[in-house]
């Protein structure tokens, strides 16, 4: 049922039904659907502008794309293969060529292709080769009109050699179709020969050997800091030499205003240096007098000593303990012409019992 217009002289009671509010819904949808599609076409582009198509399955005619080369087709791409390699010195390389760690190469594809104004192509790296180790850098668009080869630049991020060699697939190009671009917009690509002189120059000249140039990098970067340093130390060793200078200047100028805690006086200095000189004096004194004496002549010896007499103990008649025999004098010694002295008498208690003493 279709909603009634205002003509119809319905509008106020299809407003007022109980299902007017489903209706308006609907009918506002329709009025956008319309709308779109007549102003931007079926898919939301502006009327009288073609999608760009990607070209698949049997639209990929290699004839239609290729103007030489045997490209390997694909589901929805080709694969481009190897036909040169130049190495870092612009020189071309027969055979295979060995991409060591850290290195890149030139090379350049053996198809050659052409395009028509209706025709872009999309270039893009093999996965198969990135696992391996080895990246195309230079990859991207390919304008309409292009007709010569597809060039770039391999790099080994690995850490083992890669090899690369003629007929190798490094590169894969998809082609998307869309409107037709003005002549003045066309990319022209130059003749076969210049191109691959271009090639040869580039290898020769702009790139270095190493990815991002490493060695000089590292040598460049060295030799700054060196000097850097070699500046900075000159700027240093200076500087504390001016300083040790100027702490010496001050401390001579200040010295003799600082407090002189703890340090001898010259009264002092005055009084040591005096007890020092009469210490060396006595000092001589002492060594001259016993080199005199060391002068003189040894004496003669001296007379041996004479044995003194032996003493005898008499004790007094009548006082010898009992059971004691009497002591009787004894006899002068005979070797000394003088006689023995008396010796005292000892007295001996009646306690006493052992032997007298001597």
């Amino acid at each position: 049922m279709t909603a009634p217009t205002l003509r119809s002289g319905s509008w106020l009671l299809w407003r007022t039904s109980s299902h007017s509010c489903r209706r308006r819904r609907s009918c506002l949808e329709v009025a956008i659907a319309i709308s779109v599609r007549y102003l931007f076409g079926r898919r939301g582009l502006p009327r009288g502008t073609k999608e760009m198509t990607l070209l698949a399955g049997s639209s990929l005619d290699q004839k239609r794309f290729f103007k030489s080369g045997n490209p390997q087709v694909q589901g929805s791409s080709f694969d481009l293969t190897i036909g040169c390699i130049f190495d870092h010195q612009g020189k071309r390389v027969d055979g295979p060529f060995t991409i060591r760690p850290g290195h890149m190469v030139q090379v350049v594809s053996s198809e050659e292709l052409k395009l028509s104004d209706r025709l872009t192509g999309h270039v893009t790296y093999k996965t198969t080769m990135t696992k391996n180790g080895i990246w195309a850098l230079t990859v991207g668009i390919v304008d309409p009109g292009w007709e010569g080869p597809i060039a770039t630049t391999l790099l080994n991020f690995s850490r083992i050699d890669q090899s690369v060699a003629e007929g190798d697939a490094f590169l894969r190009v998809s082609f998307f179709e869309h409107e037709a671009v003005s002549p003045d917009k066309l990319r022209k690509a130059p003749s076969l020969e210049n191109y691959l002189k271009d090639i040869q120059k580039i290898a020769a000249s702009r790139f270095p050997t190493t990815f991002l140039n490493t060695t000089e990098i590292t040598e460049a970067a060295g030799k700054a800091v060196l000097s850097e340093i070699r500046s900075n130390a000159l700027a240093w060793v200076v500087g504390i030499a001016l300083l040790f200078t100027v702490a010496q200047i001050t401390i001579q100028l200040v010295a003799p205003w600082l407090p002189s805690a703890g340090r001898p006086t010259s009264s002092e200095v005055e009084a040591l240096r005096d007890r020092v000189t009469s210490l060396q004096e006595k000092l001589l004194k002492l060594e001259a007098g016993a080199s005199s004496l060391a002068a003189q002549p040894a004496a003669a010896p001296l007379p041996a000593p004479t044995p003194s007499p032996a003493v005898t103990v008499v004790p007094a008649p009548g006082s010898s303990p009992a059971g004691t025999p009497p002591l009787t004098p004894a006899s002068p010694i005979s070797a000394t012409p003088l006689p023995a002295p008396a010796a005292p008498a000892i007295k001996h208690s009646e306690s006493d019992k052992g032997p007298p003493t001597r």
